[in-house]
């Protein structure tokens, strides 16, 4: 009883309570050992019972739709969890692991009600539930004066990530990442183009990869003005790009994408090739969800398929899937 009272007291949340106090709620607390690497509790499983690390170590992972793990927290020897199991009867939204052999301090202890001991002892546990209240308040308030503090540097850090630094479009890692969780939300139909320059690499080629790059940032502007603004625009890699139109059917969107042809075949450019009269054909591809494909991965690789049909074939053209 000593050793639980102990480690009671040593937490902040028990910290100023006194010792009869203190026996009360070790009385119904009891210690459990763990292997390493075996699990203490499972995400979606349900209890009702904070958790004090006499000994070792426990790490808390959160598993993704895809069943990857993804690490959140850590506690050591001295630290306290899983308290907001107290208040909260639905299934728990992470699971926790032991590293190395781990000894906790469960309270209350199994098959104990955390209800029922309010009952017996309603001062005692009255004061339990006003102090966690006030550390739970406290950890919200610093909380959100961190991410208020921190919106500026995740706002840019966001913008490394997602978009492109040259032509300031959405990149790669917004279609791969953003766009399979968005695109059910975008109505019946959405639909995908795919553009890519036929000659690009000439430019690189003959004027330099510092020209080719003052090209790209012209057809970026480019696309984005001939293009409404609920519509969004992807450099995807190199010189490829990508257009989703959200709600647009195939027959809608080939409309667009064919004024997109004409437009961008008429780009001028020779400010950046030392005033040369060159033009860019364009091979784009369509798709159209959920018609050619059930998901978002599939359906760019269908509207890349017909880009790259249409350019094996001569280039500068539409062409949709059927």
């Amino acid at each position: 009883m000593d050793s639980k009272s102990s480690l009671l007291k040593d937490t902040k949340l028990f910290s100023n309570f006194i010792k009869s106090d203190l026996y009360t709620i070790a009385k119904y607390s009891d210690f459990k050992s763990y292997k390493d690497n075996e699990v203490i509790f499972k995400q979606g499983t349900f209890g009702q019972s904070l958790f004090i690390i006499k000994q070792g170590a426990v790490r808390i992972i959160k598993y993704t739709q895809d069943k990857k793990a993804r690490d959140i927290a850590r506690f050591i020897k001295g630290e306290l969890f899983g308290e907001l199991d107290l208040f909260e009867k639905s299934p728990r939204t992470a699971t926790a692991i032991a590293e190395k052999d781990t000894i906790l301090l469960l309270f209350p202890a199994h098959r104990i009600k955390f209800e029922d001991l309010t009952v017996r002892h309603p001062d005692i546990f009255a004061r339990v539930l006003h102090v966690l209240l006030i550390l739970i308040s406290k950890r919200i308030r610093s909380t959100n004066t961190l991410l208020s503090e921190k919106t500026q540097w995740i706002d840019a850090l966001r913008k490394q990530i997602l978009f492109d630094k040259l032509t300031g479009l959405y990149n790669r890692s917004w279609l791969t990442e953003d766009f399979p969780r968005q695109i059910q939300g975008y109505g019946e139909h959405t639909s995908i183009a795919v553009l890519k320059p036929d000659n690009f690499k000439y430019i690189n080629d003959t004027y330099g990869h510092g020209a080719g790059d003052k090209v790209l940032k012209k057809m970026a502007e480019k696309i984005k003005k001939i293009i409404s603004k609920e519509n969004i625009i992807i450099r995807f890699r190199g010189d490829e790009f990508i257009v989703i139109f959200p709600g647009l059917r195939t027959d809608e969107t080939l409309k667009v994408a064919i004024k997109l042809n004409d437009k961008l075949n008429k780009l001028d450019i020779k400010d950046f090739i030392g005033g040369d009269d060159f033009k860019t054909g364009w091979s784009i591809g369509i798709a159209t969800f959920p018609e050619n494909a059930n998901d978002a991965d599939n359906i760019i690789k269908v509207a890349f398929k017909m880009m790259l049909e249409k350019r094996n074939s001569g280039g500068n053209g539409v062409l949709c899937a059927s």
